[in-house]
């Protein structure tokens, strides 16, 4: 039956949610109680615990906890749409049948027509024995008709097959803006030459649809079935629907295979991830080019954190892969290298060596930036001391996007003493920490690896992109965390005056807009409905996932009791107290790196000043309020 979000999100409430997590989920019923192994923490015994009544789940270990959908999301990685999304197929519903996606432009909807239209246009004339260089190509490449029709492989012919059927479109007007928005799409160009206006940009050769995460059609990318065709492999223009570098080749049908692996292969070229995928590796992406833009490596690691690299086997394959290796480390992720050996790239490896090889080849794979220093450092180590030292500086430069990570520090420590140097451990960290310094000055030297940019007009709006990097960036401190488990097991201090001042210290945009949100609604509600208002705010999938497992998890625990009024006044000064420690230390953390950058004595004598203050500031906060006269 057909309705909206909002009712398919009541559908599912509705249900026990024990029927919706045992679908993912063992569980177990123990009298009046129903349990399953955690999946959030390595669990022996069952420490999940469900609670129909409530229509929660709570992981006293994890000490987290929530909703059916909210568990949907965490446990496969998922957006709140796809969340749904996939509930309605554990439970066989239709999920279109709630979700009817918003109109666009006049322009975008005449392109996804043409786009999808002109697919299977391709699609129906390589399936015709007119053209044998399709098939030709499939056998030589060891391409079954299952994957051609999973990848809708195409072919286009010599003629003018695609302006053709723009020109079938009967109402002229109807006509002219396809055509007109076909060319925007590089799909036609305008003819200088002949009685024909337009002709066909894709001529003899095998095409390749290109689609978005979601499965719609958005461009091609082609090769030439000739030696003599130039160029060999030729790619729709960036258009108001297509941008190569926020492209991930098959990641409509790579994603859940991706979650369910927790791992990623990226490689170089369309088919690579084809042949891949096509040897049970589903888990495989492919970049469109050299570059990973913005956008891509948020839907990647939006999916896994962990990544194997895997491009082209030449020196424009291995610059790539360090600069991807450079984001992902940025981002504080370890991609592991894939070494081909001799072999140019994964589909020739996979033709020679086969799938078996390449499994075991991924399981030993070390991280990327580990053969990068290998790489670096000579088969012979120099003596001299002083080209060991910059030879360290290298590899201070190749650990730089883990900053001072211990990832970063162990290795610092490990390849120093590989190059014999004899200074200890800790003025070695102690240099990589002043080459980190030096780098965060005002006018530091240009590294060698740039971080790849996106273009400054790109054809997606920027909106999702700035969303989905806010959730991976948000992170909750330990205080932030018990602010929040307060404030919704015990409501009442929502009302209190001085929560209003204790905001002023939460640094976090999402807590304290979620606070506010809470204590707004707190004046319109009864007690009786708190819970499910809360349950409610909660559904609102632009809260970070860390957050709202954090408020499930307290709001298990809620109790429909008030705390006293010398209580509640202890507990929010405590809180506040250690709110402004951290923000103290934050500000201490920020001179000290001042300090490291002063260009004279005065500045270092200033900060060295403000220094003082803070650390004052944070003895009288620990003294406590009685003692705070002593403490001066």
């Amino acid at each position: 039956m057909a309705g909206t979000i909002d009712e398919l999100i009541a559908r599912i409430k509705d249900l026990p949610v024990s029927e919706v997590l045992e679908r993912y989920v063992h569980t177990v019923r123990k009298g009046t109680q129903t349990l399953a192994v955690c999946p959030f923490h390595d669990d022996h015994s069952p420490s999940l615990n469900i609670n129909d009544q409530r229509g929660m789940w709570f992981c006293f270990v994890d000490n987290m906890g929530g909703d059916a959908i909210k568990f949907v999301m965490l446990y496969r990685k998922l957006e709140f749409m796809d969340a749904l999304r996939d509930i309605c197929d554990k439970f066989g519903w239709n999920f279109d049948d709630f979700h009817k996606p918003k109109k666009s432009s006049p322009k975008i909807e005449m392109g996804k027509k043409i786009l999808t239209n002109t697919m299977k246009l391709y699609r129906k004339l390589a399936q015709t024995d007119q053209y044998q260089a399709f098939p030709e190509f499939l056998k030589k490449r060891g391409l079954s008709e299952e994957i051609a029709k999973t990848y809708q492989l195409g072919f286009a012919p010599p003629n003018y097959a695609l302006f053709d059927y723009l020109s079938s479109i009967k109402d002229e007007k109807d006509r002219q803006f396809a055509q007109q928005v076909a060319e925007e799409l590089g799909l036609i160009k305008k003819s200088k030459f002949g009685e024909r206006s337009h002709y066909d940009t894709f001529r003899e050769r095998i095409m390749f649809p290109i689609w978005d995460q979601f499965g719609q059609v958005i461009g091609f990318t082609s090769r030439a079935i000739n030696d003599e065709q130039k160029p060999k492999y030729l790619n729709s223009l960036d258009s108001f629907l297509f941008n190569k570098k926020n492209l991930l080749y098959g990641l409509h049908l790579a994603k859940n295979a991706i979650r369910e692996r927790d791992q990623a292969i990226l490689v170089e070229g369309n088919m690579d991830q084809v042949a891949l995928y096509k040897n049970g590796f589903e888990n495989s992406l492919a970049i469109m080019g050299v570059a990973l833009g913005e956008s891509s490596l948020v839907k990647l690691l939006a999916l896994t954190k962990n990544v194997v690299l895997s491009l082209d086997n030449d020196q424009p394959g291995w610059r790539a892969g360090t600069r991807i290796n450079a984001q992902l480390m940025e981002k504080g992720v370890t991609p592991l290298f894939l070494e081909l050996g001799e072999y140019k790239d994964p589909d020739d490896f996979l033709t020679a060596r086969g799938r078996d090889e390449l499994a075991k080849r991924i399981e030993e794979a070390k991280p990327f930036i580990d053969v990068q220093i290998e790489r670096t450092l000579p088969e012979k180590l120099p003596e001299l001391a002083e080209r060991k030292l910059d030879l360290l500086h290298e590899i201070f430069e190749i650990l730089s996007p883990l900053k001072n990570s211990l990832s970063a520090t162990e290795r610092v420590i490990l390849y120093a003493k590989r190059l014999g140097l004899q200074s200890d451990s800790q003025a070695i960290v102690k240099s990589y920490e002043e080459f980190l310094e030096g780098q965060r000055r005002p006018m530091p030297k240009a590294a060698p690896l740039p971080p790849v940019q996106d273009d400054p007009h790109p054809s997606a709006p920027p909106q999702e992109i700035t969303e989905e990097k806010v959730k991976i960036d948000r992170q909750l401190t330990a205080v932030e965390t018990r602010l929040l488990q307060n404030l919704v097991q015990h409501p009442e201090l929502l009302l209190r005056e001085e929560i209003a001042e204790l905001l002023d210290f939460v640094g976090n945009d999402e807590v304290k807009g979620y606070i506010l949100k809470l204590r707004e609604l707190m004046y319109e509600i009864d007690e009786s409905e708190y819970a499910s208002v809360v349950q409610s705010l909660l559904s609102d999938d632009h809260y970070s996932a860390e957050l709202t497992a954090v408020v499930g998890g307290a709001l298990y625990r809620y109790q429909e009791t008030s705390l006293n009024d010398k209580v509640s006044l202890k507990m929010i000064e405590d809180i506040k107290k250690n709110l402004q420690v951290e923000q103290l230390k934050e500000e201490k953390k920020y001179l000290k790196e001042l300090h490291g950058r002063a260009q004279t004595e005065d500045e270092q004598k200033n900060i060295l000043s403000q220094l003082m203050q803070v650390d004052q500031k944070l003895l009288e906060l620990r003294a406590g309020p009685r003692n705070q006269k002593s403490a001066r």
